[in-house]
């Protein structure tokens, strides 16, 4: 064997048992992660449904994103609901069950894709969806994946149509992952004043590939205090934690 070849060899082993060690550290849970969560893993800290469906959830910066602040709000004693806008086939919405069964869930979508007068304010690539977006979904897709629950409400239809339903409540968290400027504003003109004083607002998708949903976004942060933190998970996300009264 001459050493080029051997060389070769050793590099395809390397590279073997590192691809074994990232799948291991996969399934584990534990590995080059945060330190908070694989402290919570080895002191049993971390429910083992929880962790199964960590191993699942394809997005685990944003997985360890609603993980951390559901661990602050327990911490701080900070009371209030948590809710969706933009719940899709229910994989963040079964996350938001997990970390927090002990409060109320509000899940707001049509459950039926987009509507054209949403698509109508959108710029860029997010002009290539259509009416049959999303749509591969259903009210009852989505019951099924979360299971029966008292403390899960749905609300299906347009958010501006249905939010009223939910005015009386207070909310701790909040996930807005609608794709488009329309119902994102929508979301946060509604949320952000039922926002308890240290709860957080994640806004999904705020990149370039949603320029109208930015600027949505943007022309709302100037009529708040608050100043938003950047996140770099998949498609990125927007996150506003609501001022303590001093």
């Amino acid at each position: 064997m001459s050493v080029p070849d051997f060389i070769f060899i050793a590099l395809l082993l390397l590279f073997a048992v590192l691809a074994a060690y990232a799948v291991a550290d996969s399934r584990k849970g534990t590995g080059r992660l945060p330190e908070t969560w694989v402290d919570a893993i080895k002191n049993k800290h971390v429910p083992q449904v929880l962790l199964e469906y960590y191993r699942q959830y394809t997005d685990k910066q944003r997985f360890f994103l609603f993980w951390l602040h559901a661990k602050r709000l327990e911490k701080e004693g900070i009371v209030g609901d948590f809710a969706e806008l933009g719940v899709y086939k229910g994989d963040t919405a079964k996350l938001l069950q997990l970390l927090a069964p002990e409060r109320k869930l509000h899940l707001f979508d049509t459950f039926l894709g987009f509507t054209n007068e949403h698509l109508s304010a959108e710029k860029g690539p997010a002009t290539r969806y259509s009416s049959n977006s999303f749509a591969d979904t259903s009210l009852d897709l989505v019951k099924t994946k979360l299971g029966e629950n008292p403390q899960i409400v749905y609300y299906a239809g347009n958010f501006a149509d249905v939010c009223h339903q939910a005015a009386g409540h207070q909310f701790a968290l909040v996930s807005l992952d609608v794709d488009l400027a329309i119902p994102t504003a929508e979301g946060l003109s509604f949320f952000y004043p039922r926002l308890v004083h240290g709860g957080v607002l994640i806004v999904h998708d705020y990149n370039t590939k949603w320029p109208a949903l930015m600027e949505a976004v943007d022309q709302f942060l100037h009529s708040i205090p608050e100043q938003a933190v950047l996140i770099p998970d998949r498609d990125s996300s927007l996150v506003i934690v609501k001022n303590k009264v001093v």
